[in-house]
């Protein structure tokens, strides 16, 4: 429950960070805002989407294992995508990378591992299910604060 509250908080934040940047994220950076404002919506709202699935008393290893190895796949895909992407923007430092490139990656991936060990009927699913839910929500909550920060300290002008 904790997980999931945070993911929800911070996507709401994240309209914050939206509205404080709105002379900045413009059409003319819709790429920008794909590879770092949405890529890290996509991952809080996997935490979120990870945490309600955890709350269905009815659900089983088998079903458990499916849905989370469609989000694992759905997930390792877009940020493969994020990665390739990532390459087109000018200026970024290798923290930026590991972070919004890199870092998803094994967090997806550990979502997969999470859904092989599922549909087996291990318990040890639900200890890397938290393991990813935890690498996504701290990689959401580095990445809200670095968007956060670019954003203030950009100059008037520059908007």
């Amino acid at each position: 429950m904790v997980v999931g509250t945070a993911s929800a908080t911070l996507i709401g934040a994240m309209f914050v960070v939206v509205s404080i940047g709105i002379g900045i994220l413009t059409r003319g950076r819709a790429r920008a805002i794909g590879t770092f404002l949405t890529s890290t919506v996509v991952s809080l709202s996997t935490v979120l989407f990870g945490a309600v699935l955890t709350m269905m008393p009815a659900l089983d290893w088998f079903w458990l294992g499916v849905i989370v190895g469609l989000a694992g796949i759905i997930g390792l895909f877009y940020s493969v995508r994020v990665a390739f992407c990532f390459r087109q923007h000018q200026g970024t430092d290798h923290s930026d990378w590991f972070w919004y490139a890199i870092f998803p990656l094994a967090g997806y991936a550990l979502l997969l591992a999470a859904a092989a060990t599922a549909l087996r009927g291990m318990a040890v699913s639900l200890d890397l299910l938290a393991a990813a839910l935890a690498a996504l929500l701290m990689g959401g909550i580095r990445n809200a604060w670095d968007m956060i920060l670019f954003l203030v300290t950009q100059s008037r002008e520059s908007r």
